[in-house]
Order: structure tokens, then sequence, then C-alpha cells
């Protein structure tokens, strides 16, 4: 039985690729974003509004609702909700899976809205069987059954998330961000460095990345402040690392990202590395 704590986060060192939460209650994520990952969210009770790509989702009983990886989104709290359950499964891994599927190179899309009463159902025992002490081969073995069943039955071969067919300046942008990070950047000194107007690069980020320059970077900075929060780095050195101006601005944003704050995703993360 899943500890009913608010905002556990739960890895499994054998299958690193895969990472849960539960909150009692859902909490919103305000900010523009994505994710390198695919996120399986589910309610038990109440609701909540998921906006994906502009597109308003209803999360509620009896529906999961599906962000694939890379797809802008955020979220707002609608009413009462209770008992909160996310999946999130490492992009890369699951590129590669659905390439021995599929095969393609791109990464096919899911519904974002499963209205199937069965496939819930086996969300949540997956979930339970993921979290409890339970052989790590069962575990994979039960994560795949449950991805092939929605493969079967709610995803369309035809709409591929061209994840990496963005224009070269986009490509250069990107890596000029990840060389960076801890820089305070300025448009002008990224359009000095790229040889590209302000403008441009303006443009660019909103076409290729679904977010402004600005918060593409945010977007990087606070990404790589969580994988080295599960790291078990600290938190002010995490800050200055990745160009946050302090502890408390890397706080401000990672709570409107990921819904929990720096110390307690890191508590918890650390504390199931601990208990294994």
């Amino acid at each position: 039985m899943i500890e009913k704590h608010n905002n556990k986060i739960f890895k499994i060192k054998e299958l690193p690729y895969l990472e849960l939460k539960y909150s009692n209650s859902f909490y919103e994520c305000s900010q523009k974003h994505y994710h390198n990952m695919l996120c399986i969210l589910a309610l038990k009770n109440g609701n909540a509004k998921v906006i994906i790509e502009d597109k308003e989702i209803l999360l509620e009983k009896d529906k999961l609702v599906i962000i694939n990886p890379n797809e802008v989104h955020y979220s707002v709290l609608d009413k009462y909700s209770e008992d909160y359950y996310v999946i999130y499964i490492d992009r890369t891994w699951y590129r590669s899976l659905q390439s021995l599927i599929f095969n393609t190179k791109d990464v096919i899309a899911l519904s974002n809205e499963i209205f199937d009463l069965q496939i819930i159902e086996e969300f949540f025992n997956l979930f339970e069987y993921l979290y409890l002490d339970n052989e790590i081969i069962e575990k994979e073995s039960k994560l795949l059954e449950f991805l092939n069943r929605i493969f079967e039955k709610c995803i369309d071969e035809s709409i591929v998330l061209k994840i990496d067919n963005t224009t070269q300046i986009a490509k250069k942008f990107k890596s000029y961000i990840e060389d960076n990070i801890a820089s305070k950047l300025t448009l002008t000194q990224i359009s000095n460095a790229l040889g590209f107007s302000p403008y441009h690069i303006i443009r660019i980020c909103n076409q290729d990345f679904g977010l402004s320059a600005n918060a593409y970077i945010v977007n990087k900075r606070v990404h790589r402040a969580k994988k080295m929060l599960g790291e078990g780095m600290d938190i002010s050195q995490v800050a200055i690392e990745v160009g946050f101006y302090d502890q408390s601005h890397l706080t401000n944003i990672f709570k409107k990202v990921f819904a929990i704050t720096p110390k307690a995703y890191q508590n918890s993360v650390l504390k199931e590395k601990y208990n294994e």
C-alpha cells in the first residue's frame, strides 16, 4: 500500500528511466514548460485542468491524461482533488522502445486523454506494483505490458513528434544555452555569439520550442537543477551552478514547474536511496 505522503517521489535504482510521484491532492504547475519524458497523470477524485499545447484538458476521475515528451504545458487546480498519481518515463528509453515496436526514429504521440476504464485500472495497479517491494524484472514486465496495452488501443501511428526536426539556429541556440547554463544570459549576448539578430532568436524559440527564449532557458535550468538535486548536491550551490540568482529564485521556479520545493524533492529522492 502506498504511503499517503504529500509529494512523495519514488525512483527505482535498477530502472533509472522511471520516476513515480504521489500526492494527497493535485498541485498546479503554473509556468509553461516541457519535459523530456512521457508523463501519465491520474486522479482518484476531483478535478484539475492541464493545458497541453494550448488545449485545455480536464484531469478527472476515470480518465488518464498523457503529456507526450516535449509537449509544452502547464496546469491549474480546479475545485477539489484527491490522490494524484504520476508515472514519468524518460524520453530516450521510451523512444527506443517505440523504435523497436514501430520501426520509427520519431516518437509517436499518444492521445492526451484516455477514457478506457480497464487501462485506468491497470495504471493504478501498475503504480502500486512498481512502488511495492517486488522483483525488478517483474516490475519492468508489468510496465511493458501496460505500455503495450496503450499502444494497441490508444495510439495513432500517423501522429509523430519530430523532436529533433528543428532549424539549425534552434540547435545552435540549444547547444549554446547548455554550454552556458550558469551565465546571466541576455538576448544580445546570445545573438552576438550565434550571429543572428535578437528578433530572429525570439521568433525561432517560439516556432521550434513553443516557448519564449527566457522560458526555454528557465526550463533548461530547472531540469538541470532537478538532476543535480537528485544526486545530493547542496541546494544553494545547485542554484548558482544552473544560473539562478539564489536558492529562493530556484525554489520559486521549481515549485511552478514540478509542484514541489527543491528541498522536498531532494529529501524524498535521497530518502528512497537511503532505504535501498
